[in-house]
């Protein structure tokens, strides 16, 4: 057995602590060939003798470049050399934005999960992309779930219970730790130049905004904004324990519809994550903070009040006591 590092040992102890992955299980590892990626598959690797896990690889192509071309077919040429089980999807040459972008990926991890029936989903995700993320989502004003998206492990598609787990086991790393660990391993990195970017807006952020944050404000901003983060996650994670129970008493699956009276009388917080949750169901991507409001309105709005219409078509209306969805093309039904 390799002889591991205090690095590797610090993401088997968050491995057995958080309990992200089990003995013998089937691992899919997201391998973008960055360094942090790298430093995943290294370790995953490292550790696999003692864990017996039997791991995959995935690469996605998004062909934004000539470069990412290149990128793709240097990675399956050392996946080969190494005797790993692995793929590489290339997308349709479209022009993504950053968000299709990480659907599409995340479809893929999906579907290669499914296929070679892994429980598992490992990504490269750090500390350091943990803190970027969660001051990216707090400057576009997202909720607690944005802030705290960023978490250790979940579902990989959180709507489908069957999906796998997509789990983080570097979190607990930092950006600076996965670069010295791949220089120590001698891992052929390929380095990103879009990362550069500046037009892209999280790259500014992480080139410019938290340089310029940490210098001027708080040294330690990564170890704070993720402080941040953990705190809220407990706090989050009640409030979606407790509107769990409240979705018991109010959800009426048949209309489908949300019973009004115990929902009004809930507190503000679990009205807005039962009303996010019922429109989850229904539309095509998470409810915006102005779509989940328009619901919340309706609980004190008269009988026959509606919200405006909501992406793909339908609407919002209070009939009777319940707040009901109503398809674009459903018939209007007089509910007195």
């Amino acid at each position: 057995m390799a002889r591991l590092s205090p690095l590797h040992l610090r993401v088997q102890c968050a491995i057995r602590e958080r309990q992200l992955l089990r003995p013998g299980q089937r691992l899919l590892v997201a391998f973008s060939g960055g360094q942090d990626s790298f430093s995943l598959l290294q370790i995953l690797r490292d550790l696999q003798p003692r864990w017996r896990w039997q791991i995959f690889v995935l690469h996605c192509d998004h062909r934004w470049s000539a470069d990412e071309t290149a990128c793709a077919q240097f990675l399956q040429g050392w996946l080969q050399q190494q005797g790993l089980p692995h793929a590489v999807e290339t997308a349709d040459p479209i022009r993504w934005d950053e968000a299709g972008a990480r659907a599409w990926r995340y479809q893929q991890l999906d579907k290669w999960a499914r296929t070679w029936s892994c429980e598992a989903v490992a990504t490269g995700h750090t500390a350091s992309d943990r803190a970027e993320t969660f001051l990216w989502n707090l400057l576009r004003g997202t909720g607690a779930a944005g802030l705290v998206s960023l978490d250790w492990q979940r579902r990989l598609d959180e709507r489908d219970p069957t999906s796998a787990w997509l789990v983080r086991p570097l979190l607990g790393l930092s950006r600076w730790e996965t670069e010295e660990f791949c220089r120590q391993y001698q891992l052929p990195v390929w380095p990103d130049r879009s990362n550069q970017d500046l037009a892209h807006g999280r790259n500014r952020l992480r080139l410019e905004v938290m340089p310029y944050l940490k210098q001027h404000f708080n040294p330690q901003l990564e170890a704070a904004l993720n402080r941040a983060a953990t705190l809220l996650q407990a706090e989050h994670e009640l409030v979606v324990a407790q509107a769990a129970q409240l979705w018991l008493q109010v959800y009426e699956p048949a209309l489908p519809g949300l019973r009004r009276d115990p929902l009004r009388a809930a507190p503000l917080a679990l009205q807005r994550q039962v009303m996010f949750q019922f429109l989850s169901l229904l539309l095509p991507h998470h409810p915006t903070f102005e779509q989940v409001e328009a619901g919340i309105r309706l609980l004190k709005a008269g009988r026959r009040s509606r919200s405006p219409d909501y992406p793909g078509g339908g609407w919002l209306e209070v009939r009777g006591d319940c707040v009901v969805w109503v398809a674009a093309s459903q018939p209007a039904s007089f509910v007195p």
